[in-house]
């Protein structure tokens, strides 16, 4: 299937646009491991580099989908029906398409190996290699953190996003969220809205001369 899809991208002299989407999010689903924070800076490239998805879109689904329960992935649904929006395609077309595209890598290798999957969890080895991947997925779930920082602050002045730490307020937001959740046990759903509170309070009092 993965190859198919590279054949397909590569000989179409004009891909549509609901092609280009699905393909992107299947590319995405496919060769993404290790926990959902990884795949959000993968899909920002894809959908907001194009210029289908704002930077500012971009950034407010991926708050409401922090405060929401289930995985990142779900975000690929928000971002297709943006992607197509001005095609003519109903909204939810766009949001079956990325779900579609970024699911069903992992649903084909999850029924496809599972029994095989069982059997090389009992053996050392694999069990010392996913080790090893487990480390690896960490470090990439830090690289997707400080990606997201460098270009989580949009301004008028800035589309694109710039980083967090230009504004010290918001360094300030983002370690008082991280020590509430890290060390309090507040939940994430609640640091998230405590930090949007946060937001506002600069938004009156700094923030509107800017906006």
């Amino acid at each position: 299937m993965f190859a198919s899809v590279i054949a397909t991208r590569a000989s179409l002299p004009a891909k549509p646009l609901a092609f280009e989407l699905f393909s992107n999010m299947f590319l995405a689903g496919t060769i993404i491991f290790g926990g959902g924070p990884v795949v959000i800076p993968l899909l920002r490239d894809y959908v907001v580099e194009p210029g289908w998805v704002s930077s500012r879109d971009f950034l407010i689904g991926l708050a409401v989908i922090q405060a929401l329960p289930g995985p990142n992935f779900n975000f690929a649904v928000y971002l297709g029906a943006l992607a197509l929006k001005n095609t003519g395609l109903p909204l939810p077309i766009g949001g079956i398409v990325g779900f579609i595209g970024i699911f069903v890598p992992g649903l084909v290798l999850a029924f496809g190996i599972q029994s095989l999957w069982e059997r090389l969890l009992t053996k050392s080895m694999v069990a010392s290699a996913l080790r090893g991947v487990n480390a690896i997925a960490i470090g990439m779930v830090f690289t997707a953190v400080y990606r997201l920082w460098e270009i989580g602050y949009v301004t008028p002045g800035s589309g694109r996003g710039r980083s967090l730490a230009d504004e010290p307020w918001w360094v300030v937001v983002a370690v008082v969220a991280f020590s509430a959740t890290a060390w309090f046990k507040i939940p994430a759903p609640v640091s998230i809205i405590s930090g949007g509170v946060l937001g506002l309070c600069w938004y009156s009092i700094v923030g509107r001369h800017q906006f």
